[in-house]
């Protein structure tokens, strides 16, 4: 996060320093890549059946590369589509007697459709932002046998993560260096809600919700055509 606003100052601070540039127009393809990093935020509730009970889900952060696309239908408006090559996740069990202890992974797809506004500018910076909904599908879910198996007695279990329907919101800056290119910095808070379902033996046991939230942030460049 605070790396985040760092770079957000700089881009900031790059384009106030370079004087003016043309905006996106009606027509224009917008076509944003870099580095985008899912960062939960999760709440989760507690699994009630033992051994486990108490214990809740947790899910760590990934990076991967992300790319936008936008087709701006008015100057000051476009429809946005956000993707990424698939994250992967290391899925941890929170106990007060266990701690934090890690019990397998997950990966997950989350294309997201956007209504984008631009919004007034600077010289060379270029704000806007977003409202959306965002689709989220978890797979690969693989539970770590070696430390979960000997919790339950031996038993073979696995972890299955609903897949998510949620809203999306969307604030981003363009800083424009030459024609049609651009430093660009977006981030995307979303609304991901899961059921965790804990099977043992081929047996659902226990379902727990759980809601990730992330916010997902990306560096990186653009091109406008």
């Amino acid at each position: 996060m605070q790396l985040s606003r760092q770079i957000a100052l700089a881009l900031a601070l790059t384009g106030m320093a370079c004087g003016g540039a043309q905006a996106h127009q009606a027509g224009d393809w917008v076509v944003r890549f870099g580095a985008a990093t899912v960062e939960p935020d999760v709440d989760s509730d507690a699994f009630a059946v033992a051994p486990l009970t108490g214990g809740t889900v947790d899910v760590d952060s990934d990076t991967q590369a992300g790319v936008t696309v936008t087709y701006m239908l008015k100057d000051w408006f476009g429809i946005e589509l956000l993707a990424a090559t698939p994250f992967e996740h290391d899925l941890y069990l929170e106990d007060t007697a266990l701690g934090r202890t890690r019990i397998g992974e997950t990966k997950h797809l989350p294309p997201t459709v956007l209504a984008q506004f631009s919004l007034p500018g600077y010289g060379r910076v270029r704000p806007y932002a977003g409202i959306g909904v965002n689709y989220t599908r978890f797979f690969g879910e693989r539970i770590d046998d070696g430390v979960v198996s000997p919790l339950i007695g031996g038993a073979d279990a696995d972890l299955h993560l609903s897949n998510s329907w949620g809203l999306a919101a969307e604030l981003g800056v363009d800083v424009a260096l030459s024609e049609g290119w651009f430093l660009n910095l977006s981030a995307w808070k979303m609304d991901l809600d899961t059921e965790a379902r804990l099977t043992v033996n081929g047996t659902t046991v226990d379902k727990v919700d759980v809601a990730i939230d992330p916010l997902v942030w990306m560096v990186g460049v653009g091109r406008a055509f």
